[in-house]
């Protein structure tokens, strides 16, 4: 998004503690979603992360994500299908593949605490770290 646009939608950021921002996108316990309109927030709410893998601990922890594919991110899609951008310091490739096919777009950030990761993004200011995105699994 450019600097000068001015965003109307959904953001929901991943975290541990409802302050600050986390890594691992499904680890994190829940989602703080805030509707943005202009330079304004307009609400914001708190998603518990029932919707997961790893959070509901129906992953093998191998980060093999081949077999079953997309499949193992359903649930995060649609948990956070109003939602354009999720902001997380950290995630998998596969997820970021597969919330980009469903138009929500991941942006890793290295920012400590959600109200200034959210502040930046209102101001067009947060950079998208892909340095931070786990490549383990690639080939």
């Amino acid at each position: 998004m450019l600097k000068d646009e001015k965003f109307v939608g959904k953001i929901a950021v991943a975290t541990n503690d409802l302050v600050r921002v986390t890594g691992h996108i499904g680890k994190c316990k829940s989602f703080m979603v805030y509707e943005i309109e202009g330079d304004k927030i307009s609400s914001k709410e708190l998603r518990e992360n029932l919707f997961t893998n790893h959070r509901l601990q129906k992953h093998n922890n191998q980060h093999n994500h081949e077999e079953g594919g997309g499949d193992s991110h359903t649930h995060l899609i649609e948990g956070l299908k109003d939602c354009t951008f999720l902001i997380s310091k950290g995630g998998g490739w596969r997820v970021v593949e597969d919330l980009k096919q469903h138009n929500i777009t991941t942006l890793f950030a290295d920012v400590e605490l959600i109200d200034d990761a959210v502040n930046k993004f209102i101001k067009g200011e947060l950079k998208n770290d892909q340095e931070l995105i786990c490549n383990h699994s690639e080939k």
